[in-house]
């Protein structure tokens, strides 16, 4: 068996995969680079950056997604559109304790401390 070899970049990739998941999650695309998700009874509007909840009396809330400089920013978008669609609540969780690395079901990763992404950042 000859093994398949992929031409597409680690950015193309991640922006089909972001495609796939925003019909998944029925996200929609918003002028800017971002996405409206719906999810619960919360709106969320999510970019490379920041995940911001929106609620009905215009106010907004936003949490700062830091992450490794190299991962393409669809594959970031893609990842906190799944992870807020499965558990909507785990918002409140990112923004209470900034810098600390969460699963889907709102638990934090075991070997996960405060991320240190070094001087200058």
């Amino acid at each position: 068996m000859i093994g398949v070899q992929t031409t597409s970049s680690p950015a193309k990739r991640a922006a089909q995969y972001l495609r796939r998941i925003a019909r998944l999650t029925r996200a929609e695309e918003i002028p800017g680079g971002g996405y409206f998700l719906r999810a619960g009874h919360r709106n969320f509007v999510v970019d490379c950056k920041f995940a911001r909840v929106i609620s009905r009396h215009c106010k907004s809330t936003c949490f700062s997604m830091e992450t490794d400089p190299d991962i393409p920013s669809a594959e970031i978008i893609a990842s906190a559109l799944l992870q807020l669609k499965s558990n909507p609540r785990l918002f409140k969780k990112w923004r209470k304790q900034p810098g600390y690395m969460f699963k889907a079901n709102g638990k934090m990763f075991r070997s996960a401390g405060l991320i240190d992404w070094g001087d200058g950042v």
